[in-house]
């Protein structure tokens, strides 16, 4: 696989997250310096900086004498990455309560609500395309992350994403299934709801219901 020479690292760190994420890689899988020089047809260099990026994403680790390998989640990790990424959505919504841009927060709020909705119509009709269903994927993980943009606190948004590739992994396994993707739909057009009225506690506090909710359905498929 001929890559660019400008921009290696980065091209092969995209294709790897991209390949862990969506599975194409599986947990627990060892990732050899030897195979990736073979795949990408690159020097160590742009591998391992590529490495080196997945595994501060949380990604991948590094196991001394042994190698980088995918990570692997027991039931324990995924219940506490869900509960604790719960609480960084909760408060993302509380601190963006507080944003003089709330009607645009709830613009742009409403739309995505309107795109993944006609989304669902769409496959009541029919199933959805790949395609199509990454883009609800996609507007689904946007919703979360719109409170972030304007929550206002650096540090908080960084917390999140460190946090938020691993649970991408399941997330992108059970949100191509029409009973998660309607129930998803359904208790973010509830926090809207009550985010647009004002009612930015309880906001916070049904997001923090939608991950304790969405942990089952990132456990079903361990």
């Amino acid at each position: 696989m001929a890559l660019n020479k400008s921009t290696l690292s980065e091209q092969i760190y995209q294709i790897l997250r991209s390949d862990i994420l969506h599975q194409r890689i599986p947990l627990g899988e060892k990732l050899t310096l030897k195979n990736l020089q073979a795949q990408f047809e690159v020097s160590s260099t742009p591998i391992r900086e590529a490495l080196t990026r997945l595994t501060e994403d949380g990604l991948v680790r590094y196991y001394s004498n042994i190698g980088v390998n995918v990570i692997e989640l027991s039931k324990q990790d995924l219940t506490e990455l869900y509960q604790f990424m719960g609480d960084l959505d909760r408060l993302a919504i509380l601190y963006s309560g507080n944003s003089p841009e709330h009607e645009q927060i709830c613009k742009i709020l409403e739309d995505n609500i309107s795109h993944t909705l006609e989304l669902e119509e769409k496959a009541q009709q029919a199933p959805l395309s790949k395609e199509e269903t990454e883009k609800w994927i996609n507007y689904s993980d946007h919703f979360h992350l719109i409170f972030y943009d304007y929550c206002a606190n650096s540090r908080l948004t960084l917390a999140a994403e460190k946090l938020r590739s691993q649970l991408t992994i399941f997330s992108n396994l059970y949100e191509t299934q029409a009973e998660p993707q309607h129930n998803i739909g359904q208790m973010h057009k509830q926090i809207f709801e009550a985010y647009k009225n004002g009612e930015i506690t309880k906001a916070g506090d049904l997001m923090k219901q939608h991950l304790e909710d969405s942990l089952q359905y990132a456990l079903s498929c361990l």
